[in-house]
């Protein structure tokens, strides 16, 4: 959101715009609060994917600053994110968030690039600051996790179930697969259509699985989101337990039980 403004936060403004949001925390949850990045996603040459790399690099050096001066480390960790857009880059954002200080990291930029070339690159960057103290942002094909539990990274995170369910998508598991909805307006050409609900166990489904077949208002595409999260999650605890691994996955959803919260 913020790349896409002219004039953005100051980065002051986006730590205590973080803390506040910790106010309602419990006091006995794990806080990690990570800086403010710039994306490659749209860059397209070297000059400005070394631009985007080093800037993010500043922000973390200021970001650590800020951190030790606000009395937070007794209760929340900081992040520092690995931008890189090949190996040597990789290293080098790696080894100067080390020189930083920073003991908990992050890649991101994955995105856009196909999937063995994200799990080359989580590898790595693993390889360097060690698969423990490694979060991966964005990124949950089903092969890649099945890689991210094979390097034993300590977390990731995802929009994917979201942005699936703003596209009129749903997940099911077991085995794992993707339905467009077949009363949405949208030109979809894939034939891989549903237009009532399967069999299913997550908290959307226990009370009225047909609003999933709702394309709109939002509130519909709010508990999509929540019923796909729930079967990234089956389809994650399965290789889990195939692999008897051991990885944390933080989805982008607060569930109450009461959809008249959404």
């Amino acid at each position: 959101m913020y790349v896409k403004q002219k004039n953005r936060p100051k980065l002051k403004d986006i730590f205590d715009l973080q803390v506040s949001l910790l106010q309602d925390c419990n006091p006995d949850t794990e806080i990690t609060l990570v800086h403010f990045d710039e994306p490659m996603l749209h860059k397209t040459d070297l000059s400005e994917k070394y631009a985007a790399m080093e800037r993010t690099l500043f922000n973390a050096y200021e970001y650590l600053r800020l951190f030790e001066s606000s009395g937070l480390i007794k209760d929340a960790n900081p992040m520092g994110v690995i931008q890189g857009y090949d190996q040597a880059s990789i290293k080098f954002s790696a080894h100067e968030l080390i020189k930083i200080g920073y003991r908990k990291f992050g890649i991101g930029s994955l995105l856009a690039k196909h999937y063995t070339t994200q799990i080359d690159m989580i590898q790595y960057a693993a390889d360097i600051v060690g698969p423990s103290n490694l979060h991966v942002f964005g990124v949950t094909g089903i092969q890649q996790m099945n890689a991210m539990v094979d390097i034993g990274v300590a977390s990731f995170d995802s929009t994917r179930p979201t942005m699936a369910a703003a596209f009129f998508q749903v997940f099911y598991s077991r085995p794992f697969r993707t339905y467009y909805l077949s009363a949405s307006h949208a030109k979809i050409t894939s034939t891989n259509r549903l237009n009532s609900p399967l069999p299913c166990d997550c908290p959307v489904c226990k009370v009225n699985p047909n609003d999933l077949f709702i394309p709109s208002p939002r509130d519909y595409m709010r508990l999509r989101s929540i019923h796909n999260y729930f079967h990234l999650q089956v389809e994650f605890n399965d290789i889990l337990e195939e692999k008897r691994g051991a990885l944390d996955a933080v989805s982008n959803v607060l569930w109450t039980g009461d959809t008249n919260d959404l």
